[in-house]
């Protein structure tokens, strides 16, 4: 009887130690089956991402809610951005998928993957075999190497078609990245831990979305101009709406377009159109050199005005401001003039001149004063431009001039459409929510 009682003495220790041992080495869950996609019980034509504007630093964002639990992540729009992407501080999903390396979605062969050592719980940043994506890039800001690839509910709003209300929201399966840090270029809006990137690449969230529910690789925005968590716009992946709220008119007819060109040699997506010239009321002030079979003008990228070489810009000011009565600079602008020159009463007014920017094939990108003109306060307002910085590329377009533009890059055609302002239509991009 007292040897049965050591032995079960002995049993006992033996199992406690293994068990706290298992505990501090946590072994890896196994590789759970890829999570199918939850599909809507008809096709979806878009899914769409509320965009928001932030004053201080003139960029936009937005709010997206990943994982399970859920988490809010503050993401800021880049046309341009390679991937959605944010910090991993507070993600501990367990909805989550691994794209392993050696997978179809993962150019990093599996011997040749980031093996990590893990203590405590396996989570989304801690598991061995994860893809590691060099490919999160973006003109905002640089993150590490290390960066895990992988997929994991995002709750999205969708529309079955370009005429039709968005219906309600859906856990959407999606390709995002996990960042160990990111050291931002410039000012970012308040509260921002990431990159909501729309560009197409090997870790594309566009792509992904586009693949897995079978919709159109497009990205359109319609970008806000009024700030505020009470007006937001929106980003589309998949196609564009037709009617816009609050009147439902079809805006369809409102496009122009004109070939859409991406950059191949840069390491961060830049796309660009061609434009020709720069009238102002009809009349040419400036023609735009060819800077080569990528087009001349830069546009997309997450930077709020648009930069002109010094030559066309001097040209510029001097036809749209030629009768209006000049005053003190406001920082961060150069050129700012009395409220009163443009009639003073609203800057879709016939006193303000239309900027036109002719595209290639003959089409214009007209910019009325609420793309053209900043009012800073009661009486004086500033131009939306800069004079360049770009030594090689004569236009890099702002994200103000798109403000209440329904604007769309079609990736799969290579051509970018826009309507001008939709303000001039009764209906605008600042929908009070």
């Amino acid at each position: 009887m007292s040897r049965l009682f050591i032995f079960i003495n002995i049993l006992f220790i033996f199992t406690a130690n293994t068990t706290a041992l298992t505990e501090h080495y946590a072994k890896p869950d196994p590789i759970s089956k890829q999570k199918p996609n939850p599909i809507p019980k008809q096709k979806p034509h878009s899914f769409a991402i509320p965009i928001l504007k932030d004053t201080k630093t003139g960029l936009y964002y937005t709010n997206m809610t990943v994982g399970q639990p859920p988490l809010t992540v503050n993401l800021v729009l880049d046309v341009s951005g390679s991937a959605l992407f944010f910090q991993c501080g507070g993600y501990k999903s367990t909805s989550y998928d691994s794209i392993l390396c050696g997978s179809r979605c993962c150019s990093t062969p599996k011997d040749e993957c980031f093996h990590n050592t893990c203590y405590g719980d396996f989570r989304p940043t801690c598991r061995k075999e994860t893809c590691i994506s060099g490919d999160v890039k973006s003109h905002l800001g640089v993150t590490s190497e290390l960066n895990d690839l992988l997929k994991d509910n995002v709750i999205l709003s969708y529309s079955l078609s370009s005429s039709e209300n968005l219906a309600p929201k859906l856990p959407v399966r999606a390709r995002l990245v996990c960042i160990n840090f990111f050291d931002a270029y410039t000012e970012l809006p308040y509260g921002a831990n990431g990159v909501l990137g729309l560009a197409n690449s090997s870790a594309s969230f566009v792509t992904d979305l586009a693949s897995s529910y079978k919709i159109s690789l497009k990205v359109a925005l319609c970008l806000p101009s009024k700030s505020g968590k009470d007006y937001s716009g929106n980003a589309f992946i998949g196609g564009r709406p037709s009617l816009l709220p609050p009147n439902r008119e079809d805006v369809t007819s409102l496009m122009v377009s004109t070939p859409l060109m991406k950059l191949k040699h840069e390491p961060i997506t830049i796309y660009a159109i061609d434009v020709q010239s720069i009238e102002v009321n009809g009349k040419k002030v400036a023609s735009i050199k060819n800077s080569g079979p990528w087009g001349n003008a830069l546009i997309g990228r997450p930077f709020p005005y648009t930069s002109l070489e010094t030559s066309v810009y001097d040209a510029l000011v001097k036809t749209f401001a030629e009768k209006a009565h000049k005053t003190n600079a406001v920082a961060p602008f150069t050129n700012c003039f009395s409220y009163e020159s443009f009639g003073g009463k609203s800057l879709l007014g016939k006193e303000v001149p239309v900027i036109s920017l002719v595209l290639g094939g003959g089409a214009k990108w007209d910019i009325y004063g609420s793309n053209s003109l900043v009012k800073v306060n009661e009486n004086v307002v500033c131009l939306a431009f800069e004079r360049g910085y770009n030594e090689v590329y004569t236009i890099d377009i702002g994200l103000y001039q798109m403000e209440d533009n329904l604007v769309d890059f079609d990736l799969d055609t290579s051509k970018f459409s826009v309507t001008s302002s939709l303000l001039r239509h009764n209906t605008s991009c600042s929908r009070d929510s």
